[in-house]
């Protein structure tokens, strides 16, 4: 009987700590743990996985590495992913952050697939991973590490898919949304709606049912608490504006509500951001001025309420048009163009203190020369997020490189080395031999 088996060709050292030497780290009252591990570099917090299976635990949870920020609570958890190829038909896309304590640039990678127009090209970005999608074709990115995978085409003849991103922390799972459309031009409802899973056994898309007949009109979702969140057109010629819902856990495709009139006809830019935890629609009435709309949903009840407006003062030199793209954890909102001329940047307006700055994202290696770098600026972006990767152990004393292993492969089988020095990744192509009985 043959057995085909995948197997990492890695050497183990001996760890020099004695065991009463680990019970010490154990001792450690646990909470004390996470508030020091949230106050260290990422290297450093690479390190520690090694130290007991307690810590390795606790920095591998969802909720770690939903509140850890790069070792500074300060600095922001923007990310800006920018199109070096904009105009040429294989995107390159640059993925930076703005950082004090690390490099701002996290990776790069050029886009296995082609597309004619880039109004067409979806982003969309949730939990540290990003969902990439023109047409048929689907990748999901991890920008910490550079690599993606390719997901399988989604069942259709049908050459417009719009699809939308999710995760469930819960059961730490990620899945897309896709619906497919007739050509623009033609207001009829979505249709053929189908859920891929990322790490399921099946590798497939499962068509799932929705009884709200809707088109999708939102450049973007928002994700929160495992329900995925898009503007529609719904109702009789398709123009009554709503807000679906998708259920990651049931899989349930509904209406959540129809937006309010005074949100529909005052509605230029069909956008959702993540306000404190609660569903929120910006608008722009005019260049400078800033309307953000929160749905509160306490007792059962869904209403909406123009929380906050504010202006933002003309500044000399200043023509980029700005949009509201979401919100830090500090209650900040970030404002960013679409694309950039001269250097990569964005701003953040603090409603408490009325105060306005603009934050510089270095850029090495970039050559702007005044020509527009097409970007995607998201919030909220976790460092920790590394494709379910888990540390395998180290390689030679020489080098002290960690080897990390994801839990399912999609083609290639690959491991990550991460090297807690240069605070940089790589990949190694695994091995495939067999085993004979």
């Amino acid at each position: 009987m043959r057995r085909r088996s995948k197997k990492i060709k890695t050497e183990n050292n001996s760890n020099p700590e004695t065991s009463e030497e680990r019970n010490k780290f154990d001792e450690i009252p646990h909470d004390l743990v996470i508030e020091i591990l949230e106050r260290l570099p990422l290297k450093s917090v690479a390190r520690f996985l090694t130290v007991s299976k307690l810590w390795a635990t606790t920095i591998r949870s969802p909720d770690f590495r939903k509140s850890y920020r790069g070792g500074s609570s300060s600095e922001p958890r923007t990310l800006i992913v920018s199109d070096l190829n904009f105009k040429e038909p294989n995107p390159k896309l640059h993925f930076f952050r703005p950082s004090i304590s690390s490099p701002s640039f996290l990776s790069s990678l050029t886009c296995p697939f082609t597309y004619p127009r880039h109004e067409e090209y979806y982003y969309h970005h949730v939990n540290g991973l990003i969902s990439v999608g023109y047409g048929t074709d689907q990748i999901v990115i991890n920008p910490t590490t550079g690599k993606f995978i390719t997901l399988p085409r989604p069942k259709t003849r049908r050459k417009l898919v719009i699809s939308f991103f999710g995760y469930d922390s819960v059961s730490d799972q990620y899945k897309v949304l896709c619906m497919t459309e007739r050509l623009r031009g033609h207001p009829e409802a979505s249709s053929q709606h189908q859920v891929y899973t990322l790490g399921a056994k099946q590798k497939s898309w499962k068509m799932i049912n929705c009884s709200i007949p809707h088109r999708p009109c939102s450049w973007n979702a928002v994700c929160i608490n495992g329900v995925v969140y898009y503007i529609a057109k719904t109702g009789e010629g398709m123009f009554r504006r709503c807000l679906m819902r998708f259920d990651l856990k049931s899989d349930n495709l509904d209406l959540c509500t129809i937006l309010p009139e005074e949100i529909q006809t005052s509605l230029h830019d069909y956008f959702l951001i993540n306000y404190k935890g609660k569903v929120a629609i910006p608008n722009q009435p005019n260049f400078y001025t800033y309307d953000v709309w929160v749905m509160n949903q306490e007792g059962g009840k869904i209403e909406w309420l123009k929380n906050i407006t504010f202006t933002i003062k003309p500044r000399k030199g200043f023509v980029r048009y700005l949009f509201v793209t979401g919100t830090t954890h500090t209650g900040e909102f970030i404002l960013a163009p679409t694309s950039y001329t001269d250097e990569f940047y964005v701003f953040h307006y603090n409603p408490d203190m009325n105060s306005f700055r603009k934050i510089r994202v270095q850029a090495p290696g970039v050559k702007f020369s005044f020509a527009q770098k097409a970007s995607v600026v998201f919030s909220d972006h976790s460092l920790l997020r590394l494709d379910n990767l888990h540390i395998r152990g180290s390689t030679h004393t020489a080098t002290g490189e960690f080897i990390l292993a994801p839990r399912f492969y999609s083609d290639d089988l690959n491991v990550i080395h991460f090297n807690p020095d240069t605070n940089s990744f790589r990949s190694t192509k695994v091995e495939v031999y067999e085993d004979y009985e």
